[in-house]
């Protein structure tokens, strides 16, 4: 069977491994993917240590049933910069895309060995086209790949949103990553304005504060939350958010709702001794960055904010199951309301990074506002910038944007591949952004709502069916379930 893989990243990789991981099938693999190696895609590329994962070593694989397989290869290559690495330990991005690299290698060459081929196309694809023979595949710079048996689509997120159009003005970096390469010129004496307050802007004033730098620096979003700090607590065995436990409430009643989810959170954290109002307090905003941070500091360290592992543990095992059970209605009304504070709430930082954050914070270079208005390039002898926000206008010199699409939109690269497939009927829209696949097989559904035994997405194109993307775990679930498909037909 002929099998192209449109990407590279870590979607992709997890789909090699999920597809040899028992045995190695009958399979000629070409992937499409433009940057250097298969493997580290945008998320993981080379960068400063400071970018860390924040998802614990032993819960990062790509094998969804082996979740030690990254802390098993940190270890059998000497563990972090030839030190002992804790199984709790958050460690730099850069060395999981080093994992996904060595995994696809590893890979290519197994199957070398017993005469099958993995080839890589250094271009991406921007025309897909379905015939009696396959897929024919059109790639930018002009050549033409024919009789692909089955195709995966594995296009990875976005970078940022230019959302105020200052791509063309001097000072102004669109996106962060690698932040070794496009923060190492901030001037060290400049206001630096960051777009965003997830964890890509954490970052990102992490690396300017590791690299000595002396101007203030403002970070600015709708909501003004920064990620919560990552509790050392470990979370309860889940009673009414397992997946056992979820299942068996919607055989009872087959539709979620916003309060009933809540309802269960509730009953949840109250056997756990733990209340759900100071869970929603959290992603409530106005509180000051250095009190927040100090706050949430001193929890973690007491082992306490319970009820942030047990969020984390509900998400990878039930999100799935409760968001196909809300109706249409109801997710909107999640993501229009909920999701940017969720993911605060879902996504913390590590303790260190938090404890740098509020030190900053003390001294008073660093600063947290909300309710960005506008942009604007600001008129010699003014500052190169000017921001309106519910703290005032606010001059910079530098803005640095780090601003994320919508939960469930099309990456930029892949925007016209996915137009032509929706043009030519092979796909269609999500209503909630992506492209529309089967919820149990990840087949691509076609214009009249078919499945096409042929054609597959993974990871955050799918956000739209299955909202939560993010998870190396989930997106490995994911490639199981479509390579086992695929392995039916070699």
């Amino acid at each position: 069977m002929k099998l192209g893989i449109i990407g590279g990243g870590g979607a992709a990789v997890a789909l090699l491994a999920a597809l040899t991981c028992d045995r190695l099938p009958d399979l000629d693999v070409t992937v499409f993917e433009p940057a250097k190696n298969v493997g580290p895609g945008r998320a993981y590329l080379p960068d400063s240590d400071i970018a860390l994962l924040n998802v614990s070593a032993e819960r990062m694989s790509v094998l969804s049933d082996s979740p030690g397989h990254f802390l098993q290869w940190v270890k059998e290559r000497g563990g972090l910069n030839g030190g002992p690495v804790s199984p709790a330990a958050f460690l730099p991005r850069r060395l999981f895309g080093e994992y996904l690299a060595a995994v696809a290698a590893e890979i290519t060459d197994r199957l070398a060995g017993r005469g099958k081929s993995v080839r890589t196309v250094r271009s991406p694809v921007i025309r897909l086209r379905q015939g009696p023979a396959g897929f024919h595949a059109l790639t930018e710079d002009g050549r033409r790949f024919d009789g692909l048996d089955r195709v995966v689509l594995c296009v990875g997120t976005g970078g940022p949103v230019d959302v105020y159009r200052l791509a063309r003005s001097p000072g102004y970096i669109n996106d962060s990553y690698p932040l070794s390469a496009q923060l190492a010129a901030v001037p060290r004496k400049a206001h630096v304005l960051v777009l965003g307050t997830g964890l890509t802007a954490v970052d990102t004033v992490l690396f300017l504060l590791e690299n000595s730098h002396r101007g203030g620096i403002t970070m600015a979003s709708r909501n003004g939350l920064l990620p919560t700090v990552r509790t050392s607590a470990t979370a309860p065995e889940l009673r009414h958010l397992s997946h056992a436990a979820v299942r068996a409430a919607l055989a009872a009643d087959p539709v979620m709702t916003g309060e009933r989810l809540l309802a269960l959170l509730d009953r949840e954290l109250r056997e756990a001794g733990m209340d759900l109002n100071r869970a929603c307090a959290e992603a409530v905003p106005g509180e000051s960055v250095a009190r927040r941070l100090r706050r949430q500091l001193q929890q973690a360290r007491d082992g306490g904010a319970l009820w942030q592992p047990v969020i984390i543990e509900a998400m990878h095992e039930s999100i799935e199951l409760i968001w196909h059970a809300m109706p249409d209605a109801e997710r909107r009304r999640f993501l229009t309301r909920w999701h940017r504070k969720f993911v605060s709430l879902l996504s913390p930082m590590p303790q260190r990074t938090a404890i740098r954050l509020q030190a900053a914070s003390d001294a008073g270079q660093l600063r947290v506002v909300r309710g960005v208005r506008g942009i604007r390039p600001g008129e010699f002898p003014l500052p190169a910038f000017l921001a309106s926000t519910g703290a005032g206008d606010i001059a910079a010199d530098i803005v640095v944007n780090t601003t994320r699409p919508a939960a469930a939109a099309i990456p930029e690269a892949a925007i016209p591949l996915v137009e032509g497939l929706v043009k030519t009927g092979v796909a269609r829209r999500h209503p909630l952004g992506g492209v529309d696949v089967a919820r149990y097989t990840n087949r691509v559904l076609a214009a009249d709502g078919s499945e096409n035994r042929n054609l597959f997405a993974l990871g955050h194109l799918t956000a739209g069916t299955h909202y939560y993307t993010s998870s190396m775990l989930i997106i490995g679930r994911q490639a199981r379930i479509v390579a086992d498909q695929l392995l039916r037909h070699c």
